[in-house]
């Protein structure tokens, strides 16, 4: 055996495989295995972005990869509309939980104020001197 580096696009349908059987195994033939699927929203002034949010979603769990908003919009309510449009679209669909992860330098109390619960942090991570903190969000 020898471990190498290995093509994205090769590799992935061998994993998908892999973790399809384990989850027919733990769930049965008749569950349907779902993809990801991502969601992107942004919030525009005219044609000017102010802002954007990315996610994928699997099942009853959606985990947010990006939310930013430009430094001129915010504290204008830009950050927490883009959350709320997003749980009202995806809550709709039957997601029940969401996840997503910041920074001690981002946006923790943001996501605190916004109803979120820190679930977890880890110190010197993704580098010393930072911690970063897992959030959560479960529908109503």
């Amino acid at each position: 055996m020898h471990i190498e580096t290995a093509n994205h696009e090769e590799l992935r349908p061998f994993l998908t495989e892999l973790f399809d059987t384990q989850h027919r195994q733990q769930f049965g033939e008749e569950v349907v295995i779902e993809s990801e699927q991502e969601l992107a929203l942004c919030a525009k002034k005219e044609d000017q972005l102010l802002g954007g949010i990315i996610a994928k979603y699997q099942y009853q769990t959606l985990h947010v990869s990006m939310l930013a908003v430009d430094s001129q919009a915010r504290q204008g309510g830009v950050g927490s509309a883009l959350l709320q449009a997003m749980e009202e679209l995806v809550f709709e669909k039957g997601v029940q939980t969401i996840t997503l992860t910041t920074k001690d330098f981002q946006a923790v109390d943001f996501y605190l104020k916004n109803g979120y619960e820190k679930f977890a942090e880890l110190e010197d991570v993704p580098m010393v001197g930072t911690t970063k903190y897992y959030f959560v969000k479960r529908r109503k």
